[in-house]
């Protein structure tokens, strides 16, 4: 006679295997986020070309925020 299981006597470890799956999802995402906020820059922010000068026209203009 071989050992059965129930599927109530089995509820912690399927619990556990469960709660593992969401935290794995969940730093998978976390990961994304991060990533994702490294490589986009604000769209706000003016980036002066390398070839210019910076001038305090670049500073206080606001026509030239694009």
């Amino acid at each position: 006679m071989g050992i059965h299981y129930t599927y109530k006597s089995q509820s912690g470890e399927r619990n556990l295997r469960k709660q593992q799956k969401q935290e794995e999802l969940r730093r998978r995402s976390d990961q994304r986020k991060q990533s994702k906020e490294q490589i986009e820059p604000t769209p706000d922010v003016y980036v002066v070309p390398d070839n210019e000068v910076v001038t305090l026209d670049h500073l206080t203009n606001p026509d030239l925020k694009k």
